[in-house]
């Protein structure tokens, strides 16, 4: 697990993959990821489509590429979300230039969310994984 957050950190953007309402896929840029507990978490506000959706439908698939390497991760998995201060107490610290956003970890709309069942595999041009 911690190759992949290590990869996912240095992209510093990686994508996230979801089912709208609509039952239509979304995919949306993230920048944040950090260990909970032995999984990959991130965060997201109350307030954002991204949350209500994932509460409709917890799977996602997530991928980020790093072209200097050309090496790409997929993570797929179901999520599960969290409001324990502890880990938004841990979102705040590991960047805090989301305290622009949130403000403290006591924050009703800062919530985060972990990948609980999935399954992550590294890639490269070179391999026949893909």
């Amino acid at each position: 697990m911690e190759e992949i957050l290590d990869f996912l950190n240095k992209c510093r953007t990686f994508y996230v993959s979801i089912v709208d309402t609509d039952n239509r896929p979304k995919v949306r840029p993230f920048g944040f990821v950090m260990d909970w507990n032995g999984k990959p978490a991130f965060c997201t506000g109350t307030i954002k489509p991204v949350y209500r959706q994932l509460q409709d439908n917890p799977f996602v698939e997530i991928c980020g590429f790093m072209p200097e390497t050309m090496q790409w991760v997929r993570i797929s998995g179901k999520v599960k979300f969290t409001d324990e201060i502890t880990a938004k107490r841990k979102v705040l610290e590991t960047m805090p230039e989301l305290k622009k956003i949130y403000q403290s970890e006591e924050s009703p709309i800062l919530t985060c969310f972990y990948i609980d069942k999935g399954e992550a595999t590294l890639y490269s041009f070179s391999s026949t994984n893909e």
